[in-house]
């Protein structure tokens, strides 16, 4: 199963998914993403810069587990959750409805992260 399949199996299995995006923080780029509808590059960017800045946050404030490695960011329209596995600069981000419940989206991101890398 390719990246693009694994995303977009993500993203239409949440009922409320607008976007699932697998990025790298340290080259502050989105690699690939499943989208509901088009989406400006400069919004892909503006999601990568906040994955950055959510996760660099936690390694300053010394999280530690889960804490470390997952991210809630609530809009005034949307929620947005950032993934990654074991502090890696690899990630994921869900961006979803407000309605949408945050922690299954968590937990099947997860799964689907964790499917990626061991595919790498």
């Amino acid at each position: 199963m390719t990246l693009a399949d694994r995303l977009e199996m993500l993203r239409s299995s949440l009922s409320n998914c607008q976007l699932v995006a697998f990025g790298d923080a340290e080259a502050r780029l989105i690699l690939k993403a499943a989208l509901a509808t088009s989406m400006p590059r400069e919004t892909l960017d503006h999601l990568c810069e906040e994955a950055t800045t959510c996760f660099a946050t936690a390694d300053m404030m010394g999280a530690q587990g889960a804490s470390a490695n997952e991210a809630l960011v609530l809009t005034e329209r949307e929620s947005r959750v950032y993934l990654r596995a074991n502090n890696r600069t690899d990630f994921l981000c869900v961006v979803s409805a407000l309605s949408e419940d945050p922690d299954p989206v968590t937990a099947q991101g997860l799964r689907t992260l964790h499917e990626i890398a061991g595919a790498t």
